[in-house]
């Protein structure tokens, strides 16, 4: 039962748990005060009438003593009866010296005094008196000559008490609902802040509304408490606010970093993760319906040099212009990809036959060979694409890629700027690339790859003044291997990075031996690529060679080609000045073929320009090139360059050139390349002047 008056009890508001708080308090304290008074009237009434009951037993003992002395019952009985009056009074006698009852006097019982009977009994069950009893002594000249004895019936004292009782209480009770009203009124000011309060957490907890306030209109208890919530809903809001930044920024980064994952940040098209993504979708679409799926493979065609030449800031506008005039010839539902560098690839769906994507090839070639206008500089980029099917050349993604990938490559062999099917006897020629880069991994670790020189002639001299190191790969099983079959490899597979500090180091080491044998030792040229050019361990790679070899720095030449050049940034600038202070010279290899700028040769450390074998052909009957020759020559003499020019083959050759002051030449005319046993002996016998 306590439990669950308890639990009731807990359930109540705090308004009603006020009311009976306040209730049961008033109720209580007007109850302790009626009780109070009550008593106190119950004893001041007794006290009064055992006042009263003494003073008439007095009174009535001293009148009837001369009738007790004298035996006078008659005159007693009359005294007696006089207190017929006092109402409280219920019976009196007079008893003599020897306790005899002399006279007696016993009331009435009217009917109000039978009612006061009934009140006596009743008070006299709770354990309250029912009578007072006085006695007074009746005395003649100081002797007692007998008692009288007086016993008051306290019904009326009861019945007065009743009707004061029942005045209190009403007026108790009256007090209460008077008080209850007021306290009421009081208790609002305290349970209408609560029940607002209430009311606005549930509003906000409902709603979600943060911004909400409470009233504050007190500066007690409840004002700190609606001060305190407000500042709560504050730091909430402030925070729900912060975690919207962050959500909103959260939700920002996340959208940037799903196009970053998935969109190419230069051209603004898709990259390579979501073309595998949705190659695969389309091979599985393909697959479910019987539907034929293409994959174009797109490759600008001399891109490097124009990146290389004009700087990546225009490479990147080239790469943009493309990837747009890519986007305007798609038909609605293929989808263009960068996949990386300068390599697109066009996803066909559902695509019907063969002639269908040859119409959309012939359509990106034609739109590709309008110029591009890039910062005042006009320029022509073609393409070259390769074409695959599934499931005509391929059954899974990566088969497919490898198809149209092997594609493009002979879509470039044939001239660049044209498309090419894949064929099945392609298959050949792809696996004999992948052979040889593997093949170029396993010759590094296995010494395969040597040395051969081809002298440099003085012609002024008549003497050996240099010596270019070419490599040869000697394989176990195919011979061998010319250079131009896997130097392009190895550009493109990295592997032209360990390759050339080989070449590097064992030429550096040959030319150290001729050093230390010879008193006018050549100088030893080695072909630096441009990818070992942007190598940023180069320069301390060659320092480190230097000192290992104990090669003299004045008899080493770096031959870099005329495109890692032209780029023209500031860290190639540095680069050649710290070879160049290392006493190193520096040759640009096949000067006249690349994107030249004159005013290069001004800003960087050359020391000798290379006339390629291209102009040199064909003079001096050839008179183009025998102009064009003359133009370089002339340019190296006016910049104070060094000349020497490669592939001369005859005579007239070596005397147009000693004519037109070229000092040096290389070719066949004067030796083809040597081995190192050969190279040493020539050398050994030019010293002794045979």
């Amino acid at each position: 039962m306590k439990l669950k008056l308890r639990g009731l009890y807990r359930r109540l508001s705090i308004r009603t748990k006020l009311q009976l708080i306040s209730l049961a308090t008033t109720g209580m304290a007007l109850f302790l005060a009626s009780t109070y008074l009550v008593v106190h009237e119950f004893d001041s009434y007794r006290n009064a009438m055992t006042d009263n009951l003494t003073a008439q037993a007095r009174i009535v003992a001293r009148n009837s003593a001369a009738a007790v002395v004298f035996g006078d019952r008659k005159t007693v009985v009359e005294i007696l009866d006089s207190l017929q009056a006092s109402p409280t009074i219920a019976n009196a006698e007079i008893r003599l010296a020897n306790d005899q009852v002399f006279a007696s006097f016993a009331r009435h019982e009217p009917s109000d005094f039978r009612l006061q009977i009934k009140l006596a009994d009743t008070f006299e069950r709770l354990g309250l008196p029912r009578q007072i009893r006085v006695q007074e002594a009746i005395t003649v000249k100081e002797e007692t000559v007998g008692r009288l004895d007086v016993i008051a019936d306290l019904g009326e004292l009861y019945a007065t008490i009743v009707r004061y009782a029942a005045v209190a209480s009403g007026t108790a009770a009256g007090a209460l609902i008077l008080a209850m009203l007021f306290l009421r009124r009081l208790q609002r000011s305290i349970t209408a802040p609560l029940s607002n309060l209430t009311t606005l957490m549930r509003m906000v907890s409902s709603e979600r509304d943060y911004s909400a306030r409470a009233g504050v209109d007190s500066h007690d208890e409840l004002g700190d408490l609606a001060h305190g919530f407000n500042d709560m809903l504050k730091q909430i809001q402030d925070r729900e606010q912060s975690l919207r930044r962050e959500l909103s920024e959260r939700r920002r980064a996340e959208q940037k970093l799903d196009r970053l994952a998935h969109f190419d940040t230069v051209t603004g098209l898709r990259n390579r993760h979501s073309f595998n993504a949705r190659l695969n979708f389309a091979l599985e679409k393909a697959s479910a319906y019987g539907e034929r799926t293409g994959v174009m493979f797109i490759d600008l065609d001399n891109f490097k040099i124009i990146n290389d030449t004009l700087g990546h800031h225009i490479g990147d506008l080239l790469l943009a212009g493309v990837g747009k005039r890519l986007f305007a010839v798609l038909r609605s539902r293929d989808l263009i990809f960068r996949i990386g560098g300068d390599e697109f690839a066009l996803l066909l769906e559902s695509v019907g036959d063969r002639l269908s994507a040859e119409h959309v090839a012939e359509k990106i070639i034609d739109a590709l060979s309008r110029p591009f206008s890039l910062e005042e500089h006009e320029i022509f980029v073609s393409a070259s694409i390769g074409i695959g099917f599934c499931p005509d050349d391929a059954q899974d993604s990566s088969s497919l890629l490898r198809c149209a990938d092997t594609a493009m490559y002979y879509a470039k062999e044939r001239g660049k700027n044209t498309y090419q099917f894949f064929l099945p006897e392609m298959n050949g020629k792809a696996l004999n690339r992948l052979n040889l880069e593997n093949g170029i991994r396993r010759a590094l670790e296995k010494n395969e790859f040597v040395l051969t020189y081809q002298p440099q002639f003085n012609l002024r001299e008549n003497r050996i003044v240099g010596v270019e190191a070419l490599v040869r790969w000697k394989h176990p099983e195919l011979g061998i291997i010319n250079p131009a079959e896997f130097i392009p490899i190895a550009e493109d597979s990295g592997l032209i990075i360990p390759l050339g500090e080989w070449i590097l180091r064992t030429a550096c080491n040959q030319a150290a031996f001729w050093q230390k044998q010879s008193p006018r030792p050549p100088v030893i040229s080695v072909n630096v690529s441009g990818r070992q050019f942007k190598d940023d361990n180069l320069v301390p790679n060659v320092t480190q060679i230097i000192l290992e070899t104990g090669i003299s720095p004045r008899h080493l030449e770096l031959e870099l080609t005329e495109s890692t050049l032209m780029e023209g940034s500031r860290e190639t600038l540095l680069k050649l000045s710290q070879i160049r202070a290392l006493g190193i010279r520096l040759s640009i290899d096949d000067f006249g073929t690349g994107y030249s700028s004159m005013s290069y040769l001004k800003r960087f450390p050359i020391t000798q320009l290379k006339i390629d074998r291209s102009f040199v052909d064909g003079i001096p009957d050839n008179k183009e090139n025998a102009a064009i020759v003359r133009a370089i020559i002339a340019l190296g003499r006016s910049l104070d360059i060094d000349l020497i020019a490669e592939g001369v083959e005859t005579g007239e050759q070596a005397e147009f050139l000693e004519r037109e002051h070229c000092p040096h030449i290389q070719g066949y005319y004067y030796s083809r390349p040597l081995s190192e046993r050969d190279m040493t002996l020539l050398l050994m016998k030019e010293a002794l002047g045979e």
